[in-house]
């Protein structure tokens, strides 16, 4: 038998040099980076100066981004597409809300989006954030198992200032910890201690809130729940991107027994917990002196978690930002809602642009445009409906609502300043 000639030995071992092309990068595995931790820890931030470095980066780094929010609102992924990195039209962004991607409900659509994600946009990169409420275990072997993804850094966040208000400086998790794990009651504490404890790196955060005594405590509490991993102070989300994506593997023999505990605690006592999504949704502004009253006074300390869009009366052109996590509060600037840019007569708009905003705005509300009002609260249940209660209570009434339109002013005591976080510091 006589074998093939020359030429065609050659085409065979070669190829279509496109079809081995997208061989290699049907088999390539997409590193993936997981930003964990509790509500309020500061993954959005980093996730948008992350994001900010990989727009800048030479060569530029091409991304990919999957965002989970327990609340249906998902602010959060709202927020991280405002970055124009990355967006559901490039195909490199997804997002998945209302629960937490541990959940047997929705591990699934995060597998499915991820690897629709890496068929859009044949990132270098994926990264992924986390809800507040997300379980490691159940995410890590869910990556960990698929063909196409190849799991590196598993970075925690941890709110030193929430450590300290609320946990004694990170000393009352590990008491709780081993009751709560042989009781079968899945609590905070042991939330927060499984989110350490499979972590491959820890992250401080809002470390300017603390004293140095204090972050020495914070991190001592914090090394003995995971000594194996290195324990680093973030402000203001400035983590440097080249250092994430230098993180190695993530070694499964490390928490292989932390797994199995875990697989089996499970079993015994599925999963339960009354930590609760609540969403006030309404077109009605926050009258700001009540909302003030009710922030700090009536401030529940088991509320961990509320953000979404709001406004007010007194800066009625604005989205403020609404960012609440354990104690702390921030209504931001986040930007012009239309029927505020068609206050700002500045001559940057031609007549019939105006006139077409302004029929956009009026379908949407003829009194309020297209102002909203939306926020999700996060925390435990009892409390977490009595504070919505509250908020309730700081909406405008009707004639509130007629003394805006006619122009009448409003004690607004909330701050004027703010604060711009630019590259690696602060102006």
């Amino acid at each position: 038998m006589t074998g093939p000639g020359p030429s065609t030995r050659h085409r065979s071992r070669s190829g279509d040099p496109r079809k081995r092309a997208q061989q290699r990068a049907a088999e390539r595995r997409v590193p993936v980076t997981v930003l964990n931790g509790f509500l309020g820890c500061g993954k959005t931030t980093l996730m948008e100066r992350l994001l900010t470095q990989a727009w800048k980066r030479q060569p530029r780094l091409r991304p990919a981004v999957i965002v989970n929010d327990m609340s249906t609102l998902d602010v959060d992924g709202l927020v991280v597409e405002e970055t124009e990195v990355v967006g559901q039209s490039q195909g490199n962004f997804a997002s998945i809300s209302g629960g937490s991607i541990h959940s047997a409900e929705l591990l699934p659509t995060l597998i499915a989006r991820a690897e629709e994600v890496i068929e859009r946009s044949d990132p270098e990169h994926l990264f992924i954030e986390t809800s507040g409420s997300t379980r490691p275990w159940p995410l890590i072997k869910a990556l960990a198992a698929h063909p196409r993804l190849e799991l590196h850094g598993f970075l925690s966040l941890v709110d030193a200032a929430m450590l300290r208000d609320d946990f004694d400086c990170g000393e009352a998790i590990a008491p709780k910890l081993g009751e709560q794990f042989d009781s079968g009651d899945l609590g905070v504490e042991l939330l927060i201690a499984e989110q350490v404890m499979f972590a491959s790196s820890v992250y401080l955060t809002k470390l300017d809130k603390l004293t140095q005594p204090q972050l020495d405590r914070v991190a001592r509490a914090v090394h003995q729940l995971n000594p194996g991993a290195g324990i680093v102070g973030v402000h203001y989300g400035n983590l440097r991107l080249d250092e994430v994506l230098a993180h190695p593997r993530y070694r499964l023999d490390r928490v292989a027994q932390l797994g199995r505990e875990v697989d089996e605690r499970d079993a015994r006592y599925p999963e339960t917990g009354n930590l609760v999504s609540l969403v006030l949704d309404t077109p009605l502004p926050f009258h700001p002196r009540r909302l003030w009253d009710a922030y700090t006074q009536a401030l529940p300390q088991s509320l961990y978690r509320s953000k979404g869009m709001a406004w007010i009366p007194s800066r009625d052109d604005k989205v403020l930002l609404w960012n609440q996590a354990a104690g702390g509060v921030d209504l931001g600037f986040f930007g012009y809602w239309k029927a505020g840019v068609l206050q700002h007569d500045d001559g940057r708009l031609l007549p019939r642009e105006v006139e077409g905003l302004r029929a956009e705005v009026d379908a949407i509300d003829p009194i309020f445009g297209d102002r909203r009002t939306s926020i999700t609260l996060l925390g435990e249940e009892a409390d977490s409906r009595a504070f919505l209660a509250i908020l309730k209570s700081c909406l405008c009434t009707d004639a509130e609502v007629q003394a805006w339109r006619a122009g009448e002013d409003f004690d607004d005591p909330w701050p004027q300043s703010t604060l711009t976080v630019d590259g690696y510091g602060t102006r």
